[in-house]
């Protein structure tokens, strides 16, 4: 199974990139468009503020004017020169071991900057000493943790936020997914109920009007169909009158022979239309299963070999008792049909367990490919494709029992492999509402 890739988390991913890249476009930008320009402006008043600062703490350095100036401007001044080493605040911070970065203002005066425990330092050069200004408060780790936090807390809610937003957004996608789904699975009356003015608004009117046109054609097919069978028996009917009424003979039965067939043909074809309208009604009566069983096989299959086993299928349930032997029969034709008779017999078992009836129907003939089991409950499907009389019959068997079983609210499946054989199971519920009398 393929792994699904969900599309409001890759516009998410999306988003997140384009506001990375936008971001760094910006900063580019800015450090080689505006920063230059912003240097260029603040840099009178930087070489203004140094050369303030320089004459009032003076040359040599005045360790009183420079106290005066580090409580004035909050921050602390340290003074080295051969024979002088000061601080305002008594500690000495060796400037060795710190890294500076050095910056030459436009009177070629050099500006080193540099930061110890999250204290800014600018470093002077004044004849033979060296000055340096630090910034007083210091930033702990605390807050600073507490701050880095809180950002990528909230950044992570912004993209939580976005997410949901986005999901939201494309959620008429499932509902048109699940519709569609339904569209392929048969359901061509549902419909996808999404109010939207938008794209997928339009997407899912496109589709319900697409299963418009669908089910109106599908009604239509069904309805000639009908028409055309309802037409041809008459005249079978009357064919199959005169050729009774021939002279016996080889030919004459031959021609019966196939009169009855194409009746049969005609007959399970209009089965099948009634039982694929959802509006078709079921005979319901209560019926015990093992008995119809019975029923059929003494009827059709006197002198056949059908190894039958009965488990619990006595109790009473509510049947079409004229299709169900018709499912039974069909199912049957088919195992003796592709049974040779160097093989076991066809086995048939039933059961109720579960508050259901199991019926499976084996047999050990050649079996079928595995590319044409999910094929062979389709109308008009045949594994060989010259459609040769004695190797099947019509294509219509297998599809009735599909819908004799879901029209009692059931499920049908094969199984087979080449030269061991096929099995056909098919269960339906007990004591549950079913078929269209829920529909009426």
């Amino acid at each position: 199974m393929k792994r699904r890739h969900s599309l409001s988390g890759r516009l998410i991913i999306l988003f997140i990139c384009v506001s990375v890249l936008i971001a760094l476009t910006a900063r580019t930008g800015f450090r080689y468009g505006i920063q230059g320009e912003f240097r260029s402006l603040a840099a009178p008043h930087l070489l203004e503020y140094l050369d303030h600062l320089g004459e009032e703490i003076g040359t040599p350095p005045n360790t009183a004017a420079a106290e005066r100036l580090a409580q004035r401007l909050n921050i602390d001044i340290q003074i080295n020169s051969n024979d002088l080493l000061w601080s305002n605040s008594g500690e000495i911070l060796d400037p060795e071991r710190l890294s500076f970065h050095s910056h030459r203002l436009a009177d070629g005066r050099l500006v080193q900057f540099s930061h110890d425990e999250h204290r800014f330092l600018l470093r002077l050069e004044a004849g033979d000493s060296t000055i340096l200004l630090m910034t007083r408060e210091r930033l702990g780790n605390g807050p600073l943790a507490l701050i880095i936090g809180a950002t990528i807390i909230t950044l992570l809610l912004l993209i939580a936020l976005t997410y949901h937003l986005v999901k939201r957004l494309f959620q008429p996608i499932e509902t048109i997914r699940q519709g569609v789904a339904r569209f392929g699975s048969g359901e061509l009356d549902h419909r996808i109920a999404i109010k939207r003015r938008d794209e997928l608004g339009e997407l899912a009117n496109s589709i319900n009007s697409m299963a418009d046109e669908i089910e109106a054609m599908m009604e239509a097919k069904r309805q000639l169909l009908l028409a055309i069978s309802h037409e041809l028996r008459s005249p079978l009917t009357r064919a199959r009158l005169n050729a009774e009424l021939m002279q016996t003979s080889e030919p004459r039965d031959r021609i019966i022979t196939d009169l009855q067939l194409l009746e049969q043909e005609l007959a399970e074809l209009l089965e099948t239309e009634r039982l694929g309208n959802r509006h078709a009604k079921l005979d319901l009566q209560p019926l015990e299963p093992g008995q119809l069983i019975d029923s059929v096989i003494l009827q059709h299959f006197s002198t056949a070999t059908i190894n039958c086993k009965h488990a619990n299928d006595s109790l009473s349930m509510d049947l079409d008792g004229v299709r169900i032997r018709l499912l039974i029969k069909n199912l049957l034709e088919n195992a003796l049909r592709h049974t040779p008779d160097s093989a076991p017999p066809v086995e048939l078992s039933s059961r109720i367990a579960e508050r259901r009836w199991r019926v499976s129907v084996k047999d050990y003939g050649e079996g079928i490919p595995q590319e044409h089991l999910t094929h062979l409950t389709e109308p008009f499907y045949r594994v060989d494709k010259a459609r040769q009389r004695e190797t099947g019959g019509y294509g219509l068997g297998l599809y009735l029992c599909r819908v004799i079983v879901e029209a009692h609210r059931g499920s049908l499946n094969i199984r087979s492999r080449p030269g061991e054989g096929t099995r056909v199971d098919f269960s339906l519920p007990i004591d549950r509402d079913v078929s269209a009398n829920e529909r009426e």
